[in-house]
């Protein structure tokens, strides 16, 4: 079927890269027989390039200075554990979290390991085959209010991340489970301004159309809209129009754009926060769960692949392009990711969210247990630490152990599936279900795995 002009000036209106339209992806949720009556949601914090255990949850002050490294350790709310140096603000709530220090699988691959997280099931070939988790969410339970999302992605520039929107996209459950995909450049955006001033306006779709544009293209549309009636007066163009109003208003009016602005928090709040874009995201995560998104996802890399310390684990002012390799240490990332993780947990506690949000925070994979001969560490797929909050879990807990050189579980190890499971727990999803293969096949929702007990 030849594209139309509207089809193809509807498609700038980008929901994940996936060349659909919001209005199309609306579409398709409302095709599917989805929709849950639970009102609980997640956060993902994703640490993409994969964090390391060390230097993050599970330093090993005792081990020799090549495997414990560069940095020290503070103490935590729990006795007896200790975080890296850079992590004191999160050491200081994590009671009102769990730990878990013992999450194993067997690849250190960035794709494969990234797509078995998100979705359950190992990657293959750069083929990300599985829907991830928020496609599943999307599919099984839709957004939470209507007007609003059900899959929000918060990333960086796409083309310097370009396997994220495969990992973290629909697989074969296809476009209607699409994330609605903001972009923003962490050093120029307006978030980093000293007064913090509202983004709303300048935030990004994936195809780089800013909001302020919105109404301009709605006007185009409109026009063309009058031309094409007079010659298609079916009630296809009827049912059109009512799911592109309902786009147009998720962007530019309604309660999904007040959910989008940042300016209805306190100056306060957004400092609590940071004036960066991991801090303003997770204020703006907080925002979207509490008007009815169900699914956020926080993409924290590249930021100059700000945890894939193969070169450094310490800042040495290396180009920030990539071109030699990621230049940002702990002491650069930790600070705001710390400040982060602080303000929204606290956040979420004092407004009794945290029985309905579950924030997961982790990445692909640890890294390696001896710093390497360029200063940093390397993929290490055998051990990671992650952090799970609130969701009316039990919280204040550290699941699992590692041996003294942080390679490896000693006690209680965790595989993604049960990450997974446990998130769909929460979600209401049965753990039973199954999604259809394009072929018409049924796939399971996971391959295996568990709720994780202790937190039952």
């Amino acid at each position: 079927m030849p594209v139309t002009r509207r089809q193809f000036l509807s498609s700038t209106v980008a929901a994940g890269g996936a060349g659909l339209s919001l209005g199309q992806v609306l579409r398709l949720q409302a095709a599917n027989k989805t929709k849950s009556n639970s009102d609980t949601a997640i956060i993902q914090i994703w640490l993409g390039g994969g964090p390391s255990q060390f230097e993050t949850f599970d330093p090993k002050p005792q081990a020799s200075v090549d495997i414990r490294g560069p940095y020290g350790t503070v103490g935590t709310a729990h006795s007896g554990i200790r975080f890296c140096e850079t992590m004191p603000l999160t050491g200081k709530v994590i009671d009102q979290a769990t730990l878990i220090r013992s999450v194993a699988h067997s690849t250190n691959g960035h794709f494969v390991a990234a797509h078995w997280l998100s979705t359950g099931y190992a990657g293959t070939n750069n083929v990300a085959s599985h829907p991830s988790a928020g496609a599943i969410t999307s599919h099984f339970c839709g957004p939470n209010q209507p007007g609003m999302p059900a899959y929000v992605l918060l990333s960086e520039e796409q083309t310097r991340n370009p396997n994220i929107g495969e990992v973290m996209g629909t697989g074969h459950l296809g476009s209607g489970t699409a994330p609605f995909t903001i972009l923003q450049d962490p050093f120029r955006s307006p978030f980093g301004q000293e007064k913090l001033t509202a983004a709303v306006s300048n935030l990004h779709l994936a195809d780089n159309v800013t909001l302020d544009r919105m109404s301009d293209r709605k006007t185009l549309l409109q026009h063309l809209d009058t031309i094409q009636r007079n010659r298609d007066s079916a009630r296809t163009i009827v049912r059109m129009d009512a799911f592109n109003d309902v786009a147009f208003d998720i962007v530019t009016s309604g309660k999904a754009r007040q959910a989008f602005d940042l300016s209805q928090e306190s100056e306060a709040t957004r400092q609590l926060y940071g004036s960066h874009r991991w801090g303003q995201s997770a204020l703006l995560a907080r925002r979207l769960v509490e008007s009815g998104v169900s699914f956020v996802t926080i993409n924290t890399a590249p930021d100059s692949l700000c945890w894939d310390w193969h070169l450094n684990i310490v800042n040495d002012d290396r180009p920030t392009d990539g071109s030699e390799g990621p230049s940002r240490g702990m002491d650069i990332s930790g600070p705001p990711l710390d400040q982060m993780l602080h303000a929204l947990i606290t956040d979420l506690a004092e407004r009794g969210l945290d029985k309905k949000v579950l924030v997961v925070v982790w990445g692909e994979f640890g890294r390696t247990p001896r710093i390497n001969k360029t200063g940093g560490r390397d993929h290490w797929g055998a051990l990671m630490s992650m952090l799970l909050v609130g969701g009316g879990l039990k919280m204040g807990q550290v699941i699992g152990a590692s041996n003294g050189n942080g390679e490896m579980p000693i006690d209680r190890p965790v595989h993604p599936e049960d990450v997974l499971a446990t998130m769909y727990r929460h979600l209401g999803i049965n753990l039973n279900s199954h999604t259809v293969s394009r072929e018409g096949r049924p796939i399971p929702l996971l391959a295996g795995g568990e709720p994780i007990s202790e937190l039952l």
